[in-house]
């Protein structure tokens, strides 16, 4: 999504703190405020007081005019209003709706904490408000909802999705093929789909999901399910003008090719997706972790990779792309592996969102202690 902004970067001699002026005005045309109005007070809030700065999660600036008498004023032109700020953002103009003067903002991919001020022709000032942008998690646990469905819309080189109980100005999820014909994706009925998801925003369920299409029959379909411990961050992705850099929940990054969608750098190297004639001796996604982190990885062929399969081959203990039985965690900082059951991360039932049963950190490095005789890497 992209936003309309006129954009004025103000300078002076002394660096000012709102150095970035944000204003619909035409210099063309005239004020449509009556010359009687006079504005004495403005407040401002937030619809959200606090973002994920992803560069596509949005929020509403709420804006409240006063005259003398403490009246709320409805008869403002909104071009008379000029936001400023400390950050550089994207700004829709300010609008009138229901008596309210609003405008929507998207701060920038990885943006700090943005403080803002609006001001009516110059004459007065509201008090400066500061947008908390954040990359962190806002919560643990999901709440008890399911979606009904997930909404998806283009964004650049990417799919955005968000479930149909979270707010329209929010992400849930990014994602991205590779449909060849490349070196990892061989026939032009193969494909390898990468989708990273972060629902509600919690650190529950923050997970990467490959999604490797050997052929067009949907039942032989490879799925492989990546955690990433610990979970410092959302997913984040950045569109470079020749590269997707994609920074994952651990702070490490992974770096892809912009038209391919293959990978190139980072934290993960990556092996062509299998197209055997015998789909019980194809591999899973061949990825090979190389970072510092734990990782928790899972597959299953034709379903949900986090269910148990029947009369299947147990994981192997190298990168995991063999075999979908169990759950491989790998310790990237000591080289520690440990194979665990399904049932131990979650309950084998088919509802959505299928929740993983250790929302912090702290309660899966527990069990990691308990299990696998290892912890997670501080870092």
């Amino acid at each position: 999504m992209r936003f309309l902004a006129l954009i004025l970067l103000f300078g002076c001699s002394t660096p000012a703190p709102l150095l970035f002026k944000f204003n619909s005005s035409k210099e063309y045309l005239a004020s449509m405020t009556d010359e009687s109005v006079e504005v004495a007070r403005i407040e401002l809030s937030f619809k959200d007081p606090a973002i994920f700065a992803s560069g596509l999660d949005s929020t509403q600036l709420v804006v409240r005019l006063y005259d003398k008498s403490d009246a709320i004023l409805t008869t403002i032109d909104p071009t008379d209003l000029t936001l400023s700020c400390s950050e550089d953002i994207e700004a829709m103009p300010f609008t009138l709706k229901q008596g309210i003067y609003k405008t929507v903002l998207l701060p920038r991919v990885k943006s700090p904490d943005v403080k803002m001020q609006v001001d009516w022709k110059g004459r007065v000032k509201s008090p400066i408000v500061v947008l908390e942008s954040t990359t962190a998690p806002i919560k643990n646990n999901l709440l008890p909802i399911n979606h009904e469905f997930i909404e998806a819309k283009a964004h650049g080189e990417v799919m955005v999705g968000r479930g149909s109980r979270f707010p329209a100005s929010g992400s849930e999820e990014f994602s991205f093929v590779n449909v060849g014909i490349n070196k990892i994706v061989k026939r032009s009925s193969s494909s390898r789909a990468f989708n990273f998801e972060y629902p509600e925003h919690a650190r529950q369920n923050i997970a990467m999901q490959i999604d490797d299409a050997p052929n067009e029959v949907e039942s032989d379909g490879l799925h492989s399910y990546f955690m990433f411990f610990p979970r410092t961050q959302l997913p984040i992705l950045e569109q470079k003008e020749k590269t997707l850099v994609v920074t994952l929940p651990t702070g490490e990054r992974v770096i892809f090719d912009k038209e391919s969608k293959v990978i190139i750098s980072g934290v993960f190297e990556e092996g062509a997706v299998d197209g055997h004639s015998n789909r019980f001796k194809r591999s899973y996604a061949q990825l090979k972790y190389t970072g510092r982190g734990v990782v928790l990885r899972t597959n299953a062929t034709g379903s949900s990779p986090q269910f148990t399969q029947h009369k299947t081959k147990q994981i192997d203990m190298v990168f995991g792309s063999q075999g979908s039985d169990d759950v491989l965690i790998i310790n990237g900082t000591t080289g520690e592996k440990c194979i665990r059951p399904k049932e131990d991360f979650w309950d084998n039932l088919d509802v959505a969102p299928i929740e993983f049963k250790f929302p912090t950190d702290e309660e899966f490095e527990i069990y990691l202690q308990n299990n696998c005789s290892f912890g997670l890497p501080k870092f």
